[in-house]
């Protein structure tokens, strides 16, 4: 049989569920979650085989006004626009709870002139809410998209495709309708050589992977008093023979948050480390020895380099 593979980009606001949705594609936890927007800053691939069909999923950044916030949150826009480059197929999420916005219809217009191939609108966190509001949402997406379309035809041509429902009904937490839409978007595919092989789930290196579960942590037990400004290096990553020792470094951008990072009595630090030790363990399937340290950088989700080296956040050369 012929194999079929191809690049599926997730674009959205932020917290439109993008990383929700991918690790439930994948059946597995790939991508960081958190109830606080801009959670994803990285481009990151899941790999997703099944019989002949291979799905590269990239998760993006949330598409945001990055206009006078730090250069990071400026990168993480280029970052995600640039998947548009690669991909075969386009998700574009929209939280129902949320609705329609004006930054939708620009993402959207954007991708209505420029991409020529098809794409999916996709109304999440179904789940979160009761019927009537969830219709009420799905109603409101649909009024602003068939607005926008058709505003965009009286004067430009619309090169992209919008199949299914508009929009199709979501919600990651039940694994039936996933199956549906992970059926769906398959079928989708071009036929093509497999990218990777089929036991990859990511192209990113574990320590990359490990990184991400512990800031998970700092998100979800300090996400109302920490900043975005933080990200983890994985300085050790060793397996023995019983168990994998990892050293971390938390860099936060201020003396105060290092303070908070820490604790009384080094408690926070603490508690992060247990919990981040017991989702790494789920991680690897083997027991974990993890030591937690924090450094102070002042400035560095202004400064390329820095960036570079603490977030693994690269700017595309080609986006405008």
């Amino acid at each position: 049989m012929n194999k079929k593979c191809g690049y599926i980009a997730l674009l959205g606001r932020p917290n439109a569920g993008k990383s929700t949705f991918l690790n439930a594609f994948l059946g597995t936890k790939l991508a960081v979650v958190s109830n606080k927007p801009q959670t994803t800053r990285n481009k990151i691939l899941g790999v997703y085989t099944e019989g002949d069909n291979q799905a590269l999923l990239l998760d993006t950044p949330g598409i945001h006004k990055s206009h006078g916030l730090p250069k990071m949150n400026q990168v993480m826009n280029k970052v995600a626009w640039s998947v548009l480059g690669d991909a075969d197929f386009v998700c574009y999420l929209i939280d129902v709870t949320q609705g329609w916005s004006e930054e939708d219809a620009n993402w959207i217009e954007g991708i209505l002139k420029k991409y020529n191939k098809k794409a999916l609108l996709l109304a999440t966190k179904t789940d979160k809410v009761k019927m009537e509001e969830v219709e009420q949402g799905m109603i409101n997406i649909a009024e602003g998209f068939q607005a926008l379309s058709e505003k965009i035809a009286s004067n430009d041509e619309i090169k992209c495709q919008f199949i299914g429902d508009i929009p199709q009904a979501i919600s990651s937490k039940r694994p039936e309708e996933i199956a549906k839409l992970r059926h769906f978007i398959l079928d989708q595919l071009p036929q093509a050589d497999w990218l990777y092989a089929e036991d990859d789930l990511t192209d990113r290196p574990q320590k990359f992977v490990c990184a991400e579960i512990i800031r998970e942590q700092i998100f979800r037990q300090l996400g109302q008093e920490l900043p975005y400004k933080i990200a983890v290096i994985i300085e050790l990553f060793e397996h023995k023979k019983n168990v994998t020792d990892i050293s971390a470094t938390i860099v936060v951008d201020r003396d105060s948050h290092k303070g908070i990072v820490i604790g009384k009595n080094g408690s926070r630090i603490k508690s992060l480390g247990t919990d981040a030790r017991i989702s790494l363990e789920r991680h690897l399937e083997r027991k974990v020895f993890l030591e937690l340290f924090v450094k102070v950088k002042l400035g560095w989700t202004e400064n390329s380099n820095m960036l570079l080296e603490f977030a693994s956040l690269q700017e595309p050369d080609d986006v405008k």
